[in-house]
């Protein structure tokens, strides 16, 4: 008996600390939830103990309340598990929902603890995914807000990232390129780096297939192998960045692996392309790109796909190293006093 009216205690609690909290700068407090807000005041529901007042979702009497903004020194924002997850899992088709979420929340992105920056970046990133030209244009225009209001680094860096593929999908490539070099230089930050470095990649691609169009015998002629040498390895260099140093991150290794694919494919390089097709479906099965690798991986003929890259390049280094006779040992030098003595012939 006891034990359940602890446990009840206990719920009980949570249910009431499960509430956004005001913290003024005069040093109280004002628990409830709130429901709107503009330039000068924020409204808050809050529980009283009249029944005769309207019910609230809790199912205890509320009113709502009007507090000055000014007098207001920070939030603690109510935890909301369900609307974390419904976020996470969200696709373009969702859209209006999330949407109708960052207009709830924006009046509170400068706010310490607010979700609204990190609402705001999925936001955008789903008007992207929807390759809507009007849609990119209004994520760009959201990306630059939360990185001037947001009171987070972390969704400030993230706002960063989505601003540059933003710039892309608007027509603003080399614009979005400069700025990513700068990025690459400058930002300390792996995700930035890693957003900077596949921008560049892009264009780094796109760069190749241009020479490999103008110069489709390219290794016949001297004059250029060099150049196309410099623009496939800085392409790949930048595709697989990720995956080299940031491997864990299956969403961006995946992507940048998958870009690596259309390099190969494009340079004839079909075994390359098969092999990193399967590392996607092996080490990021979860990912769009392990969806599409596989699609392309059914796509080859039963002969394309018997050849084994590394099991090929495996043999190819034992059977050299068998064939190459081990280095004979130069002879050591006999010390002087060993040497024979040769007499000089005197000239006649």
């Amino acid at each position: 008996m006891i034990r359940l009216a602890l446990t009840f205690l206990f719920a009980t609690a949570l249910l009431a600390s499960a509430q956004d909290v005001l913290l003024l700068k005069n040093g109280s407090r004002r628990a409830g939830e709130i429901i709107s807000a503009d330039d000068s005041t924020i409204r808050l529901r809050v529980s009283l103990a009249s029944p005769s007042a309207p019910t609230s979702r809790a199912g205890s009497a509320a009113a709502t309340i009007g507090i000055p903004r000014a007098d207001v020194e920070s939030i603690e924002f109510q935890a909301d598990p369900e609307r974390d997850d419904r976020l996470r899992s969200a696709t373009p088709n969702r859209l209006y929902e999330v949407e109708n979420e960052w207009k709830r929340t924006q009046p509170w992105i400068s706010f310490p603890r607010s979700p609204a920056g990190s609402i705001g970046c999925k936001l955008g990133e789903l008007m992207l995914l929807t390759k809507d030209p009007a849609k990119a244009t209004a994520s760009l225009e959201l990306f630059e807000l939360i990185e001037k209001q947001s009171w987070s680094d972390q969704d400030k860096a993230r706002a960063k990232q989505g601003r540059l593929r933003a710039m892309v999908a608007t027509g603003r490539a080399a614009e979005a390129i400069d700025q990513a070099k700068l990025l690459a230089a400058e930002s300390e930050d792996p995700e930035i780096l890693i957003e900077a470095n596949y921008i560049m990649a892009q264009a780094a691609e796109r760069d190749l297939k241009a020479f490999l169009e103008e110069n489709p015998r390219w290794e016949q002629d001297p004059h250029v192998i060099d150049t196309r040498h410099e623009l496939y390895n800085r392409v790949l260099e930048l595709y697989l960045y990720p995956s080299l140093f940031h491997g864990s991150d299956d969403i961006r290794s995946a992507r940048g692996l998958w870009g690596a694919v259309s390099v190969y494919r494009a340079s004839k390089q079909v075994p390359l392309a098969i092999e990193t097709a399967r590392d996607i479906t092996v080490l990021h099965p979860a990912t769009t790109e392990a969806k599409l690798s596989q699609e392309f991986l059914a796509s080859l003929k039963p002969e394309e796909l018997a050849s084994d890259f590394e099991a090929d390049a495996r043999k190819e280094l034992e059977e050299g190293m068998t064939k190459s006779p081990a280095p004979t040992p130069e002879p050591s030098p006999e010390p002087e006093s060993t040497k024979p003595e040769t007499k000089k012939k005197k000239k006649t």
